[in-house]
């Protein structure tokens, strides 16, 4: 079947992502990879897993190729680097008040009479 991996790690997913989405996640990817390569390269002997950093490098280069052929065989370890990073972002960025704050002012606007906001 042309939809599976000939090595037996399951199926093959089609990538549709918007130009813009590649460029972050690019950009994401390539950030975090060399953060894990410099930990590697710069303090080998302080590191508690260096196997777990090797599997997010190896990881990462696997959604890097990805991007370029829009499609990969997603792995456990692919999985939990993408959901890991998304809330280790969504932290950063304060999601979640973001989300309430929008909610509560949108939801104002609207009952105001305000209809759809920009």
């Amino acid at each position: 079947m042309a939809d599976e991996n000939p090595m037996g790690r399951g199926s093959a997913v089609a990538l549709k992502l918007p130009v813009d989405h590649v460029r972050f996640l690019r950009g994401t990817f390539e950030s975090a990879r060399e953060g894990i390569r410099d930990e590697l390269r710069d303090y080998p002997d302080d590191l508690k897993d260096p196997d777990h950093l090797r599997r997010e490098d190896a990881a990462y280069g696997r959604l890097l190729a990805a991007l370029d052929e829009l499609v990969i065989v997603p792995d456990r370890d692919v999985r939990d680097l993408i959901g890991d990073l998304a809330h280790i972002i969504d932290r950063g960025n304060e999601y979640s008040r973001v989300v309430a704050e929008h909610e509560a002012l949108h939801g104002l606007h609207a009952q105001l009479g305000g209809g759809e906001s920009r």
